[in-house]
């Protein structure tokens, strides 16, 4: 919900309001959330970044400029963002450059991150 509690957000993506759901039952975001990264904050913190661009590869967007680019940018859904427990989203430069700073063991902590969670699916 917006500020004004009567009036909701509207979203382009409403997939992504539902998936994350999903998420949060695999206890999705506080474990992203929660992997160390050495890389600074200034308006979003690098975790959310990463939960940024999941959500773009869920939105299908095949491009990383499309996150603040598209028709619909993702960037500007505040519904998705509310939904997805983060205050808002940062434009595709920053996201790109978190990925293009990340170490290789803060990525492959969010694969193990992200095979562990996508593990029992797979079992099934």
């Amino acid at each position: 919900m917006s500020a004004n509690a009567t009036q909701p957000y509207r979203t382009e993506h409403a997939l992504l309001v539902l998936l994350v759901q999903y998420a949060q039952h695999l206890g999705l975001i506080p474990t992203l959330m929660a992997v160390p990264m050495h890389q600074k904050t200034y308006i979003h913190r690098p975790q959310t970044k990463i939960v940024e661009f999941l959500v773009a590869i869920l939105a299908g967007l095949p491009h990383l400029a499309d996150i603040s680019r598209d028709g619909r940018p993702l960037d500007q859904d505040q519904a998705v963002a509310a939904a997805w427990q983060q205050a808002g989203w940062a434009d595709y430069s920053g996201v790109g450059r978190t990925l293009q700073a990340l170490t290789q063991a803060e990525a492959e902590t969010i694969g193990r991150v992200l095979r562990k969670i996508s593990q029992p699916l797979i079992d099934e």
